[in-house]
């Protein structure tokens, strides 16, 4: 017993001695071998640091105007060392209220904030933001202890909405973005950065270096010493190529005429009033006026816009949800941040058809040659006509290029697109031929299809070609067979997601082959993921639905030749295809920097355009608006300057949707298919949804497929949209001026204008005000 007590006294004692050792070796470690490491945080946590924010530089239009700037902000803050903080706090917030500035606390608050601790050199209370700069001097000037007057910069746009979409706004630093800006190029994470426009693209060089000093403080917070100071540093000036006056000019037109159009009321102008074709699901457009010379752009505007002010100290949630696209189920419905001028590509209508007539010149036709309007032409049970023919069964007659271009001839372009007299079945006598491939050519010289080189963000639209058509047929192929796999596909294969999209590839790549329909059937009824009963309707819809549509017939090509088809352009395009005619087929390269590289940068001409030909498009385009049977003669009638000018009226396919599918089909199942209730579709969509998530992954999907799965395949997916709107026509001006020597390239689009001629009071301001600040000589 004694023995087994002495036994753990030793144990006892050999642990307490292991247990010394091992906290002097700590003791040693933390005052010898890491004491650099620890009295290096204890100065870290004793030194603090404020920031002033450097102020950007300021963005300049053409002549110098200031468009943004920084402006200063003052702030009056309490930092609590005064004797009496109360008593001082309290004279000054009477002094800022009697001034008009808003006061940010109460005495109270400013008590509680002393008590606590929370109010010293660090870290100051605010009293009151952004005061003018006379009461700055007031507070200043009155000497109070322990107040200090602060100054910070905050971007500020002194035209408001101007510009916007080409400025774009101010945001903060994200969660995603921080890598970028806060760990690679140092940006603290209450920054601001440009999200859109140019305050974007050129953030490097706006964005100055911030101000820092950096003191040690005591325990308490106080300032013991300054240790560095280092001043703000302004960020460099950009100048751009846009004139202030001219933008203005173009904002305020584009927005008349949107707003008469949807009111049909009166354009009014210096230059005459117009009296608007009603458009009343008018709701936005864009305008685009470029240098014809250099690509600069000289006036750029989408409408709505937004103010980016109320981006310059990060913006509220109520003003950024009145930002947002006003219906979000209709993709042409107004979004006020989008930029419509660079990312709306849609058809042009006619306002396509000076391409069309200078490759068929380029293939020999001849322009002075008449040809005969017949109305229409009919093709696979199709009619093609005029506007005329449509509306009034009338025809042009015969008319040569300027007559038809002047008139918007369809049946014309029709002629010189298939290089055949249609109406007597001779052909033109065309040197080389003319085709889909030629106009398309064309098109892309002219800077159509093409991205243009804009520093901002912008879309590239389409030029047509038959690969183009195979391509999106074969999408809608696809899209089909993924809807319809539950009626074509063994279930027990569709398991496998990856597996089955690879045997919808299996059925897509037959379209490449020339296959009958018994050769089709064959090759579906050999596949194991098909339902034998099934694979004759397959086959057929394969053939006849898809396959079948894919080769580029004589119809196509009449499409493509008057902007409807496949083209699909954005307004910046569009003026960029009038400058490149302008400039006999060079393009050049579109910016919005004064100075910057693609000024002046030329794209090589895929072959040489012919001079007179240019010049006999650009006559034509004259009689628009000069000839008392043109289409805008009576916008231009008494118009100082001589312009060139095409309109178009194009159609867009598709619904519009003024609601979320579920409750439109609320509204409307009992019309489409009356023998299925909502509660059936709903639980239907459910299931597709669970069962087949990579599919189905929005409702509206769902929804739809649900509605013609209960209807036992009877009800199509242009059944369910009877109900919906088609979208209005819409509304193209092209121009240029002075049509002699052309100094200025022009491009107008109305969202759902419904008529060109609701355009053209845009085209004619921006020129009107350009010719002004030139001071071109007016014509007699």
């Amino acid at each position: 017993m004694k023995g087994e007590r002495k036994s753990k006294h030793s144990l006892m004692s050999i642990f307490m001695a292991a247990a010394g050792l091992v906290l002097v070796s700590r003791l040693f470690v933390l005052t010898v071998a890491e004491a650099g490491k620890w009295r290096s945080a204890v100065e870290d946590m004793s030194v603090r640091a404020v920031y002033e924010t450097a102020p950007r530089g300021d963005i300049l239009d053409r002549n110098g105007d200031i468009i943004a700037t920084s402006r200063k902000v003052y702030s009056v803050e309490m930092n609590g060392t005064e004797e009496e903080p109360l008593e001082t706090a309290a004279a000054v917030m009477t002094l800022l209220e009697e001034a008009g500035e808003d006061v940010e606390v109460t005495l109270d608050e400013v008590r509680q904030a002393v008590e606590d601790g929370r109010c010293n050199a660090y870290t100051p209370l605010t009293l009151s933001e952004d005061v003018s700069e006379e009461t700055a001097g007031l507070i200043e000037k009155g000497g109070y202890a322990g107040i200090t007057v602060t100054v910070d910069h905050v971007r500020e746009y002194p035209n408001g909405a101007l510009a916007s979409h080409i400025l774009g706004y101010m945001g903060r630093i994200t969660a995603g973005e921080e890598e970028e800006f806060v760990d690679e190029r140092g940006y603290r994470k209450d920054a601001l950065i440009g999200k859109d426009g140019v305050e974007k693209v050129y953030e490097e060089q706006l964005k100055g270096c911030d101000g820092v000093t950096r003191f040690r403080v005591d325990a308490s917070g106080n300032v013991e010493d300054v240790i560095s100071e280092s001043k703000a540093e302004k960020g460099q000036d950009l100048t751009l190529t846009i004139d202030a006056r001219l933008q203005k000019v173009t904002e305020d037109a584009l927005e008349q005429a949107v707003v008469k159009a949807s009111e049909g009321g009166t354009f009014e102008s210096d230059y005459g009033e117009v009296i608007m074709s009603y458009a009343e699901n008018a709701a936005s457009g864009a305008a685009v006026a470029l240098d014809v010379d250099t690509g600069e752009v000289l006036a750029m505007a989408s409408y709505p816009d937004f103010d980016p002010n109320d981006f310059a100290t990060g913006i509220s949630e109520e003003k950024w949800e009145a930002l947002q696209q006003e219906n979000p189920y209709d993709p042409m419905s107004p979004a006020p941040l989008y930029n419509t001028a660079t990312m709306t590509a849609v058809q042009p209508g006619s306002a396509f058809k000076p391409v069309t007539a200078l490759a068929a010149m380029s293939c020999g036709l001849d322009e002075k040659r008449y040809l005969y309007d017949d109305g229409a032409v009919t093709l696979g049970g199709r009619s093609y006509g005029c506007s005329l023919w449509n509306d009034t069964g009338q025809t042009h007659g015969y008319v040569s290029l300027k007559e038809a271009m002047k008139v918007s001839c369809n049946y014309y372009f029709y002629d010189i697109a298939s290089g055949e007299d249609l109406a007597s079945g001779k052909g033109l006598g065309y040197d080389e031929t003319m085709d889909n491939d030629m106009i398309t050519k064309y098109a892309k010289m002219l800077g159509l299809g093409e991205k243009t080189g804009i520093e901002i963000s912008e879309s590239a639209g389409s030029t047509p070609s038959e690969k183009l058509k195979a391509e999106g047929i074969k999408n809608s192929l696809r899209n089909y067979l993924l809807a319809e796999e539950e009626s074509y596909f063994i279930k027990s294969t569709l398991k496998n997601r990856k597996k089955t999209r690879k045997n919808i590839e299996k059925i897509v790549k037959l379209a490449d082959k020339d296959l009958t329909l018994d050769e089709i059937i064959g090759k579906l009824t050999k596949e194991n993921f098909i339902r034998k009963d099934k694979a004759d309707e397959l086959a057929s819809v394969c053939k006849y639905t898809y396959f079948g549509q894919m080769e580029w017939t004589k119809g196509d090509t009449f499409n493509i030749a008057i902007g409807q088809g496949d083209n699909a352009y954005t307004t910046l395009q569009m003026a960029n295809y009038m400058a490149s005619l302008a400039n006999g087929g060079s393009r050049n390269d579109v910016t919005l920097t004064a100075g910057g590289k693609a000024v002046g940068k030329r794209s090589e001409m895929i072959e040489t355009v012919d001079e007179d030909d240019v010049k006999c498009v650009i006559e034509a385009m004259t009689g628009v608006t000069e000839d008392q049977d043109g289409s805008l003669y009576s916008q231009f009638a008494s118009f100082p300057y001589t312009v060139a000018a095409k309109t178009g009226t194009a159609q867009r396919a598709g619904k519009k949707s003024d609601e979320d599918e579920r409750e439109y089909l609320k509204r409307h199942l009992h019309l489409i298919a009356s023998d299925v209730t909502m509660e059936q579709v709903e639980e239907e969509a459910e299931r597709l949804k669970d069962e087949y998530p990579d599919i189905y992954e929005e409702d509206s999907a769902a929804l739809r497929r649900a509605v013609i799965n209960e209807s036992g395949m009877e009800i199509t997916s242009e059944d369910i949209d009877r109900y919906k709107e088609d979208y209005d026509s819409f509304a193209w001006t092209v121009a240029l001026a002075p049509a002699d020597e052309p100094q200025i390239a022009v491009a107008v689009m109305l969202v759902q204008g419904k008529t060109s001629s609701n355009a053209a009071p845009v085209a004619r301001e921006i020129i009107g005000k350009y010719g002004e600040i030139l001071e071109w000589e007016k014509s007699s």
